[in-house]
């Protein structure tokens, strides 16, 4: 008895995840919060000091919330922010090993912002030392300091949100950057910024900024969010290795001025080598200036998935430049739309107006396979889209209808029996009806820059 219960003690004492490899505790501590990974160090003498070789360092909006508590006794905004970046020196002073990420969210009031940018400037060496390749900082206020060396630093990835970015071209190139993240960032005059290996470059909301910015020639990746458009920057865009391109506008443009020549063939048909394309808010009616086209005299031959959000299918113009879209993708085989919830709403009955959004011709969408409508309303130009797509997509799979929530029941069912009168081209082709809609956002976390 004894024996067997010396046994139970010893299988209860074992510490099993104490004996896992070291990189298998970094990768734990990397999934916990910065304070509670610091915190493991009074486990054992065995993790006293595991969390100072983890690779990545997150002072992230949960770390924040905590250190707003512990400062507010505080009334200075000078010395709220000096308890506030003196916890991430320690961390950093204690810290052994390399960084590979590192991550900042800083307060956005009751601090005096001054005080972090000068810490920022005695961080960058630091972070030098470590071969850091990943690079966020959340500044929340705009201002006008000295610029920071970022590109000291071999980084490959970097964030900067709301930040004032003096950059010269004396201040050197990003030479290893392939991700670049700029979200509510001014510049003080038109630069250049050098990067030669850039893949992605994400630009929100900023302030003198746009691609025509940037010296990247293997730039893949462009996606943008815009206060105001410019045909400017895309006649010479520059862009022939695109695979991806999404763009955005926050404004609505009922006050856009009059373009002479198709503004979607000027925008779009350069990019030879595009596979993904995100269309959102109020850009597609941008695009819909200047006419409208048939096809684009270039085929988008490459385009494999089309993403659209918020199309008014009121507009005809806006109908026009999709179908002109989907006409020119021959080797499209996804299909996504969101209509605009903001419409005024109409009831099934009205519609029934003589209205086509093309005429059904010898026109095929031979790769289509996987077609989804979110906030779909039963309007004759969403009707006839579907028996558009119905009619020329001999591979379709599956069509996915999200119902708007104003839509009752009756009218669904109307709407249901008409649909299952049209021609399909492809016999395997289904119909199915979504409880949610798909959401179509590549911007997704820098909504409040753009709602």
């Amino acid at each position: 008895m004894a024996e067997a219960s010396t046994r139970k003690v010893s299988r209860v004492k074992k510490d099993i995840i104490s004996e896992l490899p070291g990189n298998i505790h970094e990768y734990i501590l990397g999934c916990l919060p910065i304070q509670d990974a610091v915190r493991t160090s009074v486990l054992s003498t065995r993790w006293r000091h595991t969390w100072t070789m983890t690779p990545h360092l997150i002072f992230d909006n949960q770390f924040l919330c905590r250190m707003m508590v512990k400062i507010s006794k505080y009334t200075d905004p000078e010395l709220k922010a000096l308890k506030f970046v003196s916890v991430i020196n320690k961390a950093l002073l204690l810290h052994n090993g390399p960084i590979v990420s590192f991550s900042i969210e800083f307060p956005s009031y009751e601090c005096d912002s001054r005080i972090f940018h000068d810490f920022i400037d005695q961080w960058i060496p630091v972070l030098s030392r470590k071969s850091i390749k990943q690079l966020s900082l959340d500044d929340f206020k705009l201002g006008e300091y000295t610029a920071h060396h970022f590109s000291s630093l071999d980084l490959t990835h970097l964030r900067l949100i709301s930040f004032w970015f003096s950059y010269t071209s004396t201040s050197g190139g990003f030479t290893y950057l392939t991700n670049l993240e700029l979200i509510n960032v001014a510049i003080s005059k038109q630069c250049i910024f050098d990067c030669p290996v850039l893949e992605k470059l994400t630009l929100v909301v900023c302030t003198g900024l746009s691609h025509t910015n940037f010296h990247a020639p293997k730039l893949k990746c462009l996606h943008q969010m815009c206060d105001e458009i410019s045909l400017a920057g895309f006649e010479n865009l520059g862009l022939k290795n695109l695979t991806e391109f999404s763009c955005g506008l926050c404004n609505c443009l009922s006050e856009l001025e009059p373009s002479e020549t198709s503004n979607l063939a000027k925008v779009l048909c350069s990019l030879h080598n595009i596979e993904i394309i995100y269309i959102a808010a109020e850009f597609i009616q941008f695009l819909a200036g200047g006419g409208s086209l048939r096809n684009l005299s270039k085929p988008l031959h490459n385009l494999k998935t089309l993403n659209i959000s918020g199309i008014n299918f009121v507009d005809s113009d806006i109908i026009s430049c999709l179908l002109c879209l989907i006409r020119s993708a021959p080797n499209l085989c996804k299909l996504n739309i969101s209509a605009d919830i903001y419409t005024e709403f109409s009831v099934y009955g009205d519609l029934r107006k003589d209205y086509r959004v093309g005429d059904l011709d010898d026109f095929t969408i031979d790769q289509l396979k996987i077609v989804t409508l979110s906030y779909f309303e039963g309007r004759r130009a969403e009707l006839e889209l579907v028996k558009y797509l119905l009619a020329h997509a001999p591979l379709l799979k599956t069509m996915s209808i999200h119902r708007h929530a104003i839509v009752t029941k009756d009218v669904s069912l109307l709407i249901a029996e008409e649909m299952l009168q049209y021609t399909r081209a492809s016999s395997r082709a289904q119909i199915r009806y979504l409880e949610q809609p798909v959401v179509i956002n590549v911007f997704e976390g820098f909504e409040c820059f753009y709602t």
